[in-house]
């Protein structure tokens, strides 16, 4: 067998693993129950999207204006039960959107640069405060956060990338969104404890009529795009997932690696 033979199986192998990831991430339900949204429509212990059918990409607000531009979204949440970690902190990296155009090729369009806030865990009037976020450039990329614990008691983390794209709505058919995250510790010299720390991350993405347009009472500027199922962070890097397309379409076609 020729190396060029190898390699090609392995790439495949590696997409297939990679694609059943995303698909697990928007058809099983969480792992579990989001602290302080357990009355919330959307809150709770959510249930994933059994039978995902996929969602439609253009789409139009309730006015039938077309959605223009988006951007891609992540939360951490603690558990419903808590955590009882003090010395752990959640380190995110590489969160990115992807276009799946009509040609069938996967075009990256936001990468990179990341921020956010700690919030009330039920977004109630938008409030939110620092969340103390630790620069990890040096330590595999991204940022880290306490989420739940101390001065963020009562708040979730959500972070989003740095400003919307723009869409191209003759030319796409598929948006993902992704990031890696992993349970690291604060302090190297105090007791590990991220064998106790429970923090859920889930990945999503909205839509905006423009770049520019700020939120509207009535809900037409903007709109929720999907969201991957909330998933336990470990001490080991994972990535978390949210992808438009039907399960046979990811796996056909998978955006990862791309």
């Amino acid at each position: 067998m020729t190396m060029a033979i190898i390699a090609i199986m392995s790439y495949n192998l590696s997409a297939q693993n990679c694609a059943q990831v995303i698909i697990n991430d928007m058809t099983l339900p969480c792992d579990g129950c989001m602290h302080g949204t357990e009355n919330l429509s959307w809150g709770g212990k959510c249930h994933g999207n059994p039978g995902f059918s996929g969602t439609k990409v253009p789409a139009k607000n309730f006015k039938g204006e077309s959605w223009q531009a988006m951007t891609s979204w992540g939360q951490v949440y603690i558990p419903c039960e808590g955590s009882t970690a003090t010395n752990t902190r959640c380190q995110m990296r590489n969160v990115t959107t992807k276009f799946l155009k009509k040609d069938g090729k996967w075009c990256t369009v936001q990468s990179g640069a990341f921020g956010g806030a700690a919030y009330l865990e039920n977004f109630a009037d938008n409030k939110n405060i620092d969340a103390g976020a630790r620069d990890e450039s040096g330590n595999g990329g991204g940022l880290s956060v306490f989420v739940g614990i101390g001065k963020w008691a009562g708040y979730n983390y959500h972070f989003y990338t740095s400003g919307r794209t723009s869409v191209d709505t003759s030319n796409i058919v598929g948006i993902y969104t992704s990031c890696e995250a992993r349970l690291i510790l604060d302090d190297p010299g105090k007791p590990d404890d991220r064998a106790s720390c429970k923090n859920i991350l889930s990945m999503g993405a909205d839509w905006w009529l423009n770049e520019t347009v700020g939120w509207l009472p009535d809900w037409s500027a903007n709109s929720g795009i999907g969201g991957g199922r909330g998933k336990w962070v470990s001490t080991e890097w994972q990535t978390f997932n949210m992808c438009t397309l039907k399960p046979e379409q990811i796996l056909a076609n998978p955006p990862c690696g791309k």
